[in-house]
């Protein structure tokens, strides 16, 4: 007998991501995040499995105590290169044997700071990597002495917008960095210098070049999306820069074949908030033509959109070219959908490989053979490994979540798209508790997503499906401004938050209550981050709910300009600006409609958010307590981040949910 599903439940969820096929296509490498739910149950831990498919069986190589990630198989196969934490605070890459044994330490980095991105050279002898370093006034033997001799914390100065960042704090003049290490010596070199960030690094096919994506202009924390293709000679030397098109580059792939970038792009250099689709493009790789957009005439964004709470999305190499660089590979987010496609190198009918109504969340292209790995998901399943069949099906081939799913009773989300008054409809879905009854009459919950410019979809989100089992009926909704459903509809809202995307809410609301089962008298408005400032937004336009939550809001557009850990480029994107044209920026801001808010108000925010300070739930809970109005304000420690509900301590992630709910079971009972 199943039974309903609790706030605790996410303790039990793992995580499958980053499906790695070994270079023979006999096993597959991937990484189980969970939570140590026996333990503390206030800590992550992330292992390296191997699936074996002649055998069918899952073994888990590291991680049992400490956190590895990021398995990449060296070219012959016979070794497993990953990262890991259990060196803290230096972050290392390591190696295991690839038929088992001992992992041992490459790196042995003395440095402290964090490594990412690893890649080994093609011909197997190195492994690019992406280093930040900790400044040293602010490494843990520096903290230590400083607190032995009772000294004050170091001053920080800033000197340009990009000083800060969520969930990674203050970078103090520390930007990301290639390195490189011989595998067979350990001999790290850190190939490019500067304060510029790089991403994306690549080998070219011969192993000579590492190519990667940077913004190395003075102004790069100003005016955004100018980032170049840039080139240096894997044993250092001077850098070179690929003539490409301007605008924002991201997820840069070398075709097998040396002749081609491939990469995710957007051209437009005033959509500061990537309004546009994200585009696939080609470049040769000598530069020189203009870059080919092989994705445009579809519609559809590239990248990783689908919103979730209990999921690893996003982790691996999101463009992939097959073994004769005539095609590439290819995430996409549409329609709540996360698929993955494929269009040939010329360009021509974009194809969809992985099936709808689920979330592909990474995968991993077996270039020789054409295997697929894929981490797989679905609106009642949680994230496991599967592969890619024939028949475009997906063969789910690891069991981590099985026993969970026995126990427990998901009611499948129910799709649905009311009109919206403007001829269009708003897509989404209603959850219903699993003992519904449409003869009776349930509370309800409009639960709003933030981005805007994201989207809800047809994953396992563990939140909604728990408000259900608590007896709400719980509506989640992809109103204009969402992504996935073409460029009009997100461009809707563009500098309009509160417009066409207010009118999408509302109208969904209305059906909703239509629908007979729907208790008008108890009805409640929640989100965070955009959704945040929606609900805020909505209690001061409208009294028709009974209670709201809002979670890391928006609630002084104003203030958050210039405070936000990406500072805004004005008079673009929004209209006005902070210095002598702040009226545009004000008269939306929720802030401004306080004096209409008569709803009971719950406000979630981290001390630890820098994407939406902690500054927005103040000015907003000032503004209504001493109106006298009913607002509580629950205010998490500096460990927790913009994300706190998705990826915070897990205790902290549990104490939000429960207050939640007994915020909702006051005012809806």
């Amino acid at each position: 007998m199943s039974r309903k599903i609790t706030a605790e439940d996410f303790l039990q969820i793992k995580m499958v991501s980053d499906p790695r096929i070994s270079p023979d296509a006999g096993a597959i490498a991937y990484v189980v995040r969970r939570i140590d739910a026996e333990k503390t149950r206030n800590k992550y831990l992330s292992g390296i499995w191997v699936h074996d498919l002649e055998t069918g069986t899952s073994l888990q190589f590291t991680g049992f105590d400490s956190s590895d990630s990021s398995p990449r198989w060296s070219p012959n196969g016979s070794t497993i290169a990953f990262l890991s934490d259990r060196n803290k605070p230096l972050s290392q890459i390591m190696v295991v044997p690839a038929d088992g044994g001992e992992a041992r330490t490459l790196t042995h980095n003395e440095v402290e700071g964090s490594i990412s991105s690893i890649k080994w050279s093609p011909d197997g002898s190195r492994i690019s990597f992406l280093f930040r370093a900790t400044p040293e006034p602010f490494t843990k033997a520096a903290i230590e002495e400083r607190k032995s001799k009772e000294l004050p914390a170091p001053v920080r100065v800033h000197k340009a917008l990009n000083y800060r960042y969520d969930g990674a704090g203050y970078a103090d003049g520390s930007f990301l960095q290639i390195g490189v290490v011989d595998v067979a010596t350990g001999d790290i070199t850190i190939l490019t210098s500067g304060d510029y960030h790089c991403d994306d690094p690549v080998w070219s096919p011969d192993s000579t070049t590492l190519a990667f994506v940077s913004d190395r202009n003075d102004d790069s924390d100003i005016e955004h999306g100018r980032s170049g293709i840039w080139l240096v000679p894997a044993t250092g030397g001077e850098l070179t820069e690929v003539p490409a098109p301007k605008g924002y580059k991201g997820s840069l792939s070398w075709s097998p074949d040396g002749a081609y970038f491939a990469y995710a792009g957007n051209p437009d250099l005033d959509d500061p908030w990537g309004t546009n689709n994200t585009r696939l493009f080609v470049l040769p790789s000598m530069g020189g033509a203009e870059a080919r957009d092989l994705t445009g005439h579809t519609d559809r964004s590239v990248g990783y959109l689908t919103l979730g709470d209990v999921h690893d999305a996003g982790v691996g190499d999101d463009i992939q070219w097959s073994a004769d660089s005539s095609k590439l590979y290819f995430p996409v987010g549409t329609f709540g959908d996360q698929i993955v496609c494929s269009v040939p190198l010329e360009g021509g009918d974009v194809t969809v490989l992985t099936p709808r109504t689920a979330e592909a969340g990474g995968f991993n292209l077996h270039a020789a053979s054409g295997k697929m790995a894929v981490a797989i998901a679905r609106p009642t399943r949680a994230q496991e490994l599967g592969i890619l069949t024939s028949d475009g099906s997906i063969e789910i081939l690891s069991k981590h979540n099985d026993a969970w799913h026995a126990e427990v009773d998901l009611p499948e989300p129910e799709p649905v798209s009311p009109a919206n008054g403007d001829g269009g409809t708003v897509p989404g879905w209603l959850l219903k508790p699993s003992d519904f009854d449409p003869s009776q009459r349930y509370p309800f919950v409009l639960y709003i997503h933030g981005g805007p410019h994201g989207q809800y979809g047809n994953t396992l989100f563990h939140e909604l499906q728990w408000l259900a089992s608590e007896g709400y009926v719980v509506l989640y909704t992809n109103p204009r401004g969402s992504k996935g459903y073409g460029e009009a509809h997100t461009k809707a809202i563009w500098g309009d938050w509160g417009g066409p995307d207010y009118k999408d809410l509302m109208a969904a609301t209305d059906w909703a209550v239509a629908q007979g089962y729907v208790d008008e008298a108890r009805t409640a408005v929640m989100g965070g981050s955009y959704g945040g400032y929606m609900t805020a937004l909505i209690v001061g336009r409208t009294g028709r709910f009974q209670c709201a939550i809002a979670d890391r809001l928006v609630s002084n557009r104003h203030s958050m300009s210039g405070t936000t850990d990406f500072a805004w480029r004005h008079e673009l994107y929004f209209k006005g600006n902070s210095w002598d044209n702040p009226e545009p920026l004000w008269n939306c801001s929720p802030l401004s409609y306080a004096a209409g808010v008569t709803t009971p108000l719950l406000l979630i925010h981290s001390d630890g958010d820098l994407r939406c300070p902690i500054g927005q739930a103040e000015e907003m809970f000032a503004a209504l307590r001493l109106q006298r109005k009913v607002v509580e304000f629950v205010r998490y420690p500096a460990e927790t981040s913009h994300g706190m509900s998705r990826n915070g301590p897990p205790l902290l992630r549990l104490d939000r949910l429960n207050r939640n709910l007994e915020w909702l079971q006051r005012w809806l009972g």
